[in-house]
């Protein structure tokens, strides 16, 4: 089945003066470049935003990059500042590395990343990303376009992810197209709780689509989720990538559509975590949480 994992982006940017050369890495306010840094090349301010025409950004000392072709940021409100324009943009960076990765790298453990409502709460900042790359030693994974828009900072943070043109050298489930409804709150405490308002993807002939609540601790011991998943057309999808899966795939997916719950062409999914036990349509898994 389609890793539901939470990899969900918390957002955004602060401004460099204008460069046409590359600009001297930086990192975030609460970072030390020990962790992550980025670049931004051709800065051009513009109004209510800037643009650049390329971005590069590593989690330090892990072999995994970044690189994005012609960005831009804006708040169509004019609300937001430059500085926390780049800030946004580079919470955004950091998040898509982390996520990459499959978690937080070990210099970057117990650092601070978000970026407060407060930065951003008079505005709906906007971030569109063209030519994205990911990569690391082995794995490449491109995206031909993205977006990740504010569209709401009060009472809580929500936000909306879409990319088209998606490919990954090493995940065949990995959707061609994915947009995100999230909404974020709790950002300044110690746990945080994610809404999954909706996500929809596009695999094949096969669709996903999700809802559901995750509760963020420090482990999956103080983790709780309720997540609802369906894929249409599991048969045909489980077909398309038995040619070039691992076997491990292929029978995982096989399996987790005999768990599922069947109505016509579309297979549900309860998915839960409680206490570091996860279940699936309430049955637990054999596996370990970590």
């Amino acid at each position: 089945m389609m890793s539901f994992k939470t990899l969900l982006v918390t957002a955004l940017a602060t401004a460099l003066p204008s460069f046409t050369s590359p600009a001297l890495a930086d990192t975030l306010p609460n970072i030390p470049a020990s962790c992550f840094t980025y670049s931004l090349n051709g800065h051009q301010a513009a109004a209510h935003g800037f643009s650049a025409s390329g971005l590069h950004a590593t989690l330090t000392g892990t072999g995994i990059g970044l690189d994005i072709g012609p960005i831009t940021l804006k708040d169509p409100k004019g609300a937001v500042t430059e500085a926390k324009l780049e800030q946004f943009n580079a919470t955004a960076a950091y998040a898509a590395l982390s996520a990459f990765r499959g978690g937080i790298s070990p210099a970057c453990q117990g650092q601070d990343a978000t970026i407060t409502v407060h930065n951003i709460h008079e505005g709906t900042p906007e971030a569109s990303w063209n030519s994205v790359k990911l990569s690391r030693p082995g794995h490449t994974m491109t995206i031909q376009h993205a977006t990740i828009n504010a569209v709401q900072t009060s009472p809580e943070l929500r936000i909306k992810v879409n990319g088209t043109g998606i490919h990954d050298s090493k995940q065949p489930l990995i959707p061609s197209s994915l947009s995100a409804d999230l909404s974020v709150s709790g950002l300044s405490g110690s746990s945080q709780q994610i809404t999954i308002n909706a996500l929809h993807a596009i695999s094949g002939s096969s669709t996903v689509d999700g809802t559901g609540t995750i509760q963020i601790g420090s482990s999956a011991a103080t983790s709780t989720a309720d997540t609802h998943v369906s894929i249409t057309n599991v048969a045909q999808l489980i077909e398309a990538i038995r040619q070039t899966a691992p076997t491990k795939v292929v029978t995982a997916l096989t399996i987790a559509r005999l768990m599922g719950r069947q109505s016509g062409d579309t297979t549900t999914w309860d998915i839960a975590l409680q206490g570091g036990v996860a279940t699936v349509n309430r049955i637990p898994l054999p596996i370990a949480v970590p």
